[in-house]
């Protein structure tokens, strides 16, 4: 690896390029730098089977972000690979469309026309600003006057590269948006996501909320606060995240490893609630990661 570089640019700061972990600007302390040190302390794939990336930091005032960097990698989870989001996550989609093969067909034939252009256009050479690999990243109260000056700041870094903000929606990221559609950016829709509101308590009407309280009642398993799992949780959990979010979704989420859990349990970076049956195994484990009020 080169040597650590800082770029200056008022209140922006690029660190790239180098062993982050040992920069004497580098320090860590409280829960998102606890995230920080994780993700630069090791490479991508020890915490995300299928993620292969380099890291940068940006700093924006009180604020440091984790930046991943690619530039063809197509066997890349979709938090990395706009490929895999655009062309191999809908593919694999597709056997769900067994009562309408006709359309299947058609969509089938649309993505394989998409690839090689896709490939030429180098689709993947993209920076992805605040991507701590997560399905959805949230983001942190945010000053969105700085973006113009980050723009310069990556363009001028990575002038070859596509700059990326991901999960932005208009309910909670309204005023980012808008910054980022000032300068220049373009707003391209990826997936629908659904909110409700925790403090009103309002959800807990909902048929489903009921079902769940009913079930949680019946059931003879016991809950297990996150201060109660051990590393020997790890690969259960990793199992039941697999059995779901992998091989019952798509292989191209995000395949966190045992790593990663437990390293999210002992850090408090996630917070997890499990369901421990009588034999002591996990048959369920819910996990949360909140940011500036928001919860996914």
């Amino acid at each position: 690896m080169s040597r650590l570089g800082t770029v200056p640019r008022d209140e922006v700061t690029l660190i790239a390029d180098g062993d982050l972990k040992n920069d004497a600007a580098t320090s860590f302390d409280g829960r998102d730098d606890r995230w920080l040190d994780l993700l630069i302390s090791r490479p991508a794939e020890r915490l995300v089977r299928n993620v292969h990336t380099e890291w940068a930091l940006l700093r924006t005032g009180d604020l440091t972000l984790p930046m991943t960097i690619n530039d063809t990698e197509y066997k890349n989870s979709y938090v990395c690979s706009p490929y895999a989001g655009c062309v191999l996550y809908p593919r694999s989609e597709l056997n769900k469309l067994h009562d309408h093969p006709i359309v299947a067909a058609g969509v089938r034939a649309l993505l394989l026309g998409m690839q090689l252009p896709l490939r030429m256009s180098r689709i993947n050479r993209v920076v992805c600003v605040n991507n701590w690999m997560l399905s959805t990243n949230l983001y942190p109260t945010w000053d969105a006057a700085t973006i113009p000056e980050i723009t310069r700041l990556l363009v001028e870094r990575y002038p070859t590269h596509a700059i990326a903000f991901r999960s932005l929606n208009g309910l909670t990221n309204g005023d980012l948006l808008c910054k980022l559609a000032e300068a220049g950016y373009l707003l391209a829709p990826s997936r629908q996501v659904y909110f409700f509101d925790g403090v009103s308590g309002k959800f807990q009407r909902r048929p489903n909320a009921r079902w769940d309280r009913s079930l949680l009642h019946k059931t003879r398993c016991h809950v297990v606060p996150h201060e109660e799992l051990t590393p020997a949780d790890a690969p259960r959990i990793e199992n039941l995240y697999r059995l779901l979010y992998v091989d019952k979704y798509s292989p191209h989420n995000p395949q966190f490893t045992t790593e990663f859990f437990d390293e999210c349990r002992s850090r408090s970076l996630l917070r997890f609630w499990g369901l421990r049956n009588d034999e002591g195994r996990l048959d369920g484990i819910v996990g949360s990661f909140d940011r500036a009020g928001v919860m996914t």
